[in-house]
């Protein structure tokens, strides 16, 4: 008895193309945009991750906060400072709240036991330090916004936009500064010198000439201060996407 042959049909190239274009859409990952990234992570995560340690965290920004009120509340008074110096005081403190909480997630994360879940987790440890420190800019935001709210109700003599810009731009600088010393020595330590140097140079500029500092930050234009800003806030940006696609490989903290 003869038995048929079974034959299996050959798929013509045109096919044979089409299935190996799915196959490699479906292997390869599209690249996030960092709005994308920020987006997805969110979702996944949300704010219950957003400090290491929540207690800690929440402690620390209350504990920010209630320096700044004294400081404020010591400023307020009329014989205690000349209004113009407050300029220089806004410059000085706006980026502290960022500063605390950027370099504890830092440290703490080090010594952490998620240290080592988050080196082989969906989300590596960069790219949820870049989630945290944006979060944590948008917090030092709203925080300076109140205070030079709270300031400008004292003085009237005090220009709210300009306040407002003085600060923000001091909150931009410094973390562009922060986050570049950071991506290069890939230590907390390193982010660590940042606000020494930061607060070191401010305070020693106002000291050797205190006139002279107040008068450049009360003549600056306020286009110059938006140019300044605009520019900080894209440089933040790139930096917060460059450290997204920062491998645990190259760096520890």
């Amino acid at each position: 008895m003869n038995k048929d042959k079974f034959q299996i049909p050959m798929p013509d190239d045109e096919i044979i193309q089409k299935e190996i274009n799915t196959i490699v859409k479906a292997g390869i990952k599209r690249k996030e945009t960092f709005p994308t990234f920020l987006w997805n992570l969110y979702k996944d995560i949300g704010f219950r991750y957003l400090f290491t340690n929540p207690r800690d965290g929440i402690l620390i920004t209350l504990s920010v906060i209630a320096v700044l009120i004294f400081l404020f509340m010591t400023i307020t008074e009329p014989s205690n400072v000349n209004e113009k110096d407050i300029y220089g005081f806004v410059f000085l403190i706006s980026p502290l709240l960022f500063m605390a909480l950027s370099l504890y997630d830092l440290f703490h994360k080090k010594h952490s036991e998620t240290f080592e879940v988050e080196m082989v987790s969906k989300y590596n440890l960069y790219q949820v330090a870049a989630f945290r420190m944006f979060n944590f800019s948008v917090i030092a935001i709203i925080v300076n916004t109140i205070s030079v709210i709270s300031l400008v109700s004292f003085y009237d003599t005090l220009q709210f936009f300009r306040t407002f810009m003085i600060s923000t731009t001091a909150l931009f600088l410094f973390s562009v500064i922060f986050l570049m010393v950071f991506m290069r020595g890939r230590s907390g330590f390193t982010a660590l010198q940042v606000g020494t140097v930061w607060m070191g140079l401010n305070l020693i500029l106002s000291l050797l000439n205190n006139k002279a500092y107040i008068y450049f930050l009360m003549t600056i234009p306020i286009f110059v201060y938006g140019i300044v800003l605009a520019g900080s806030v894209i440089l933040y940006l790139l930096y917060l996407s460059k450290l997204v696609r920062m491998k645990p490989a190259e760096g520890v903290f």
